[in-house]
């Protein structure tokens, strides 16, 4: 899997750490300063959120986002997994957002399978 797409997200300023989550609460990647001493309690908090409000697949952009004194943790559906970043709290949400939604459509164009309508006879 190429990473670019994870460096431009730690590369902003402000992003501490990011990791994409699947729905097994499993780490497929991470990237960051701050993702090693993380990951296992992001992982964690992902899978049990997946569970509490009984995500089946993981469909749409479901951003959700909350800020505490001293960080930011955000959590979106990137097709592959739940991607959780954790951020300072004066970060640029937008810029933030953005990157994110090119990631979701990164990954969305690698890995959906080329269905097609046609029939074949």
């Amino acid at each position: 899997m190429t990473v670019s797409w994870i460096d431009n997200l730690t590369s902003i300023e402000g992003v501490n750490g990011a990791l994409i989550v699947d729905a097994d609460g499993l780490i497929i990647h991470e990237g960051g300063d701050a993702s090693a001493e993380l990951a296992p309690h992001s992982a964690l908090m992902v899978k049990n959120l997946i569970d509490k409000i009984g995500i089946k697949t993981l469909d749409g952009w479901q951003w959700t986002q909350c800020r505490t004194g001293d960080l930011v943790l955000a959590v979106c559906n990137v097709y592959v997994g739940i991607l959780v970043l954790v951020m300072s709290p004066d970060i640029d949400l937008g810029k933030v957002r953005k990157e994110a939604m090119s990631v979701r459509n990164t990954l969305l164009g690698k890995f959906r399978p080329p269905y097609t309508s046609e029939s074949g006879g």
